[in-house]
């Protein structure tokens, strides 16, 4: 996430005489990167990128707290300033006025780990000191009014969002905080009508209206206006997949919800409420009308996280001292107890619980606060161990090799699709995974086939590019997990070779098949007809394709409906295969025939017959041991041609021993004995 921060922001809590040219280039170097530095209005502006893991400088004193770690290693002075951390309970100011009533309700204390709310009275609503509103803008928040301006200067400050609800306006004077049941409407701030899902962290008044969507925005119905007089101040945080689970599918990526997903520390809670109420005491003449309330359910838990000096030397490749390594690591929050001249104890402050917890994290925090620009460039000394390669990866690489060479084109499609285009092939998604909060509707569902995305492929191109069109895509379907083998839950992932043609024939579209099962040297390929009419395969020109017993892959026609449906006008012809079975059955091994001292004799024969071409080609290769070679050539009607290589190895071949066994195959069509050779037999390339 990115932030605008004033320099003049900053500097509440940075005691330093760097410009902020300097302060940006220190920070960019060991610390959050300042992607621009820009002047305006006489105050210097700096965008600042806050990565995931680091929601504590997604504020200003969270920068300043790194630059004051940062810049003495710069040889500049720089010191913290005006630390939250530093606010105690007991500087909340007292009630003066006229006690009044909150009920605070959690259903769920699992929703939020911690929750602070206070009531005030006797506010007037004006504007912002001008000082306030002048930061607030340069950081690119729209000011409103005092009340609300100084709960959006707090997450300026301290990365911590902070609400305010018109005290009179919530029913009851009561906050139920709940999640939302699927159908529940709620109007937020923006005037948007939301219906939730069900599951969303929402607060509900005393009759029951929804007045806030947590983590979000705040709801219509609790509004400050200029009318307000009484007010709730509270602060919290929630639990963070909720948060971004609501944000995303209501399409409200407020700063709120960001840095809420992010789980900022539930330290700083009360801090900022304090703050909070001096500041509308001073502001706005705010009377503190109640107890405080806390209620605190997930407190931290302390960490420690060992170091070796030695160690961490090794790892870095630098010599750095027991006394620069305790001195980073304390200015960054860290306690520091020493265990040994060489080893110490870091206890991790509250604000990075979640992002420190192994020896290696602590010697990033040392590299990167120390410089990566100034230790030496060299490689460390290490040895190139011997990885054994996945063959499956290795196939992969193979077959689009040689796809690429026999003219296809490799397709690359999103994991994620729709249940339309699954419909549109008449494919069911009852074996597809699908989100729980998609991005959008086109893509609900993880793929459990490739038809449908290469389908979708031929009509995108369907007129842009000449006939014919030959494409693939070798690349992972995904299973629900049927065999409980996988203890995280996580869908089974498959490799799946599918292969498509447009304008090219049914015998054409085969005879790639069978070259690369040829190149893949799988042994015993035979085909079993497709006898029903499921899915998108037309019947009667469908096949399952098996190696022996092992079913790999299933190759036909696309049925006349569907192609319509993809607005595709010619034949298409696919193959689908279990890439993964693929793998397992091919092999480099060959086998070879030293080849022949004598020349072939070859003629082209047509036998006339309505047997099924691989049949025909099985008997012309059975007739005789002379017959090395068979190659289909063309068909009219009944009528087949075939090349055919007639060889000895150890002797000429007369043109009377050809002539024999050609008449003979003539008259292949009209004999019986076709039980021999069943039809599915798929013959051997060539």
């Amino acid at each position: 996430m990115d932030i605008k921060l004033p320099d003049s922001t900053l500097r509440k809590y940075l005691i330093t005489k760097a410009t902020p040219e300097k302060v940006a280039e220190a920070l960019t170097l060991c610390g959050p990167s300042v992607d621009r530095l820009h002047h305006k209005n006489g105050n210097s502006v700096y965008d600042i990128e806050a990565i995931t893991n680091r929601v504590d400088t997604a504020c200003a004193f969270g920068v300043a707290r790194e630059a004051a770690a940062i810049l003495p290693l710069f040889g500049i002075k720089a010191k913290l300033n005006n630390s939250p951390y530093d606010i105690k309970a007991t500087d909340l100011p007292e009630r003066t006025a006229v006690k009044l009533p909150l009920i605070v309700e959690i259903k769920d204390e699992a929703l939020i780990p911690r929750f602070a709310a206070i009531v005030l009275s006797d506010l007037i609503v004006a504007d912002a000191p001008t000082e306030m509103k002048e930061d607030l803008e340069l950081s690119g928040v729209r000011t409103l009014n005092n009340l609300i301006d100084i709960t959006n200067y707090l997450t300026l400050c301290f990365g911590q969002p902070v609400h305010i609800f018109d005290y009179d306006k919530i029913k009851g004077h009561k906050m139920i905080l709940r999640e939302s049941r699927a159908g529940e409407k709620l109007t937020t701030l923006d005037g948007k009508i939301h219906k939730l899902l069900g599951g969303d962290i929402v607060i509900e008044d005393g009759e029951g209206r929804l007045i806030d969507l947590c983590g979000i925005m705040g709801g219509k119905l609790s509004e400050v206006d200029e009318k307000t007089q009484k007010a709730v101040l509270f602060v919290q945080t929630y639990q963070p997949k909720k948060i971004r689970r609501t944000s995303l599918y209501t399409q409200e990526r407020t700063l709120a919800a960001q840095i809420f997903e992010k789980q900022p520390d539930t330290k700083l809670v009360i801090p900022t409420l304090i703050e909070g109420v001096r500041l509308l005491v001073k502001h706005a003449r705010a009377k503190v009308a109640g107890e405080s309330i806390d209620l605190y359910f997930q407190k931290p838990q302390a960490k420690t996280v060992k170091l070796d000096i030695k160690w961490l030397n090794r790892l870095i490749g630098y010599d750095f001292d027991f006394k620069t390594v305790t001195g980073i690591l304390k200015n960054l929050g860290f306690g520091i107890k020493k265990i040994s001249a060489s080893s110490l104890a870091a206890s991790v402050p509250t604000w990075r619980l979640h992002d420190i917890s192994i020896p290696e994290d602590l010697a990033e925090e040392v590299a990167r606060i120390y410089g990566y620009f100034r230790l030496e460039g060299k490689l460390p000394v290490t040895a190139n161990l011997s990885v054994a390669t996945d063959p499956l990866l290795d196939w992969e690489y193979a077959v689009k090799r040689y796809l690429a060479d026999l003219g296809f084109t490799e397709i690359f499609n999103y994991s994620l699709v729709s249940r339309d285009i699954f419909q549109k092939a008449n494919l069911d998604t009852d074996h597809s995974i699908p989100l729980t909060n998609p991005l959008a509707k086109e893509f609900g569902f993880m793929r459990c086939s490739l038809i449908p995305s290469l389908l979708m492929d031929l009509e995108h191109n369907q007129g842009k590019v000449n006939l014919p069109i030959r494409i693939f895509e070798l690349s992972n379907i995904y299973l629900p997990d049927q065999t409980a083998k996988m203890l995280s839950g996580l869908p089974e992932e498959r490799s799946i070779l599918c292969m498509a043609t447009q304008g090219i024939s049914y015998r054409h579209s085969k005879g790639y098949l069978e070259a690369l099962f040829g190149m893949l040297h799988i042994p015993n390929i035979s085909f079993a007809s497709v006898e029903g009419n499921e899915g998108p395969w037309q019947k009667n020109q469908t096949a399952e394709i098996y190696s022996g017993k092992h079913f790999i892959g299933i190759f036909g026609a696309i049925k006349q409906g569907i192609r319509t449906a993809f607005s595709l006008n010619d034949d298409i012809y696919l193959t689908n295969l279990d890439f993964q079975s693929i793998s397992d059955l091919a092999n480099t091994d060959f086998s070879y025939t030293p080849i022949s001292d004598y020349p072939d004799l070859i003629e082209d024969i047509t036998i006339q017959s309505d047997r099924h071409i691989s049949e025909l080609i099985q008997l012309i290769k059975q007739e005789s041991a002379l017959v090395n070679k068979v190659g289909y050539k063309d068909s009219l009607k009944n009528k087949h041609t075939f090349t055919v290589h007639f060889n000895d190895p150890k002797r000429n071949l007369s043109e009377s021993e050809v002539t024999k066994i050609r008449e003979k195959l003539k008259l292949l069509g009209k004999r019986g004995g076709s039980e021999s050779v069943p039809e599915s037999v798929l013959p051997n390339p060539g």
